[in-house]
């Protein structure tokens, strides 16, 4: 498997390694929804650091639609966080822009702590 995620305090970590197919995304999404630890809404962020694929726009769009369906994320905050000056975060960035008009609340990083930070900051402070 080339996601794993982990469910702590404050956020869903799910981290990508190598090159993740859409379906491998979406059922890891579908899983993280059932897993009995999983609260709704949720904060997710999705580490990027570990990969060097970078889907085309319409797969990105893809898994997007396919997310938005999954009713479970509904109201959730979203960060993405891959290296700077990469195609990944220059993807990630795409991504974030791309689930916004979609109606995601996500945010693009390129420092693991600063996504993490944003993640705890109450929704009211989160400047958009």
């Amino acid at each position: 498997m080339s996601l794993e995620y982990s469910i702590n305090d404050h956020c869903i970590v799910v981290t990508a390694y190598g090159v993740t197919p859409i379906e491998e995304v979406v059922q890891a999404f579908e899983s993280i929804a059932a897993d009995a630890a999983f609260q709704s809404p949720a904060n997710i962020l999705f580490d990027a650091r570990h990969t060097e694929y970078g889907p085309p726009a319409e797969e990105l769009e893809t898994m997007i639609a396919r997310l938005g369906k999954i009713d479970a994320f509904k109201g959730s905050r979203w960060a993405t966080v891959a290296h700077p000056n990469t195609l990944v975060f220059g993807v990630a960035r795409v991504f974030c822009c791309l689930a916004e008009s979609e109606g995601f609340c996500i945010e693009p990083f390129s420092d693991y702590e600063a996504a993490c930070a944003w993640l705890r900051e109450p929704e009211s402070e989160v400047s958009l």
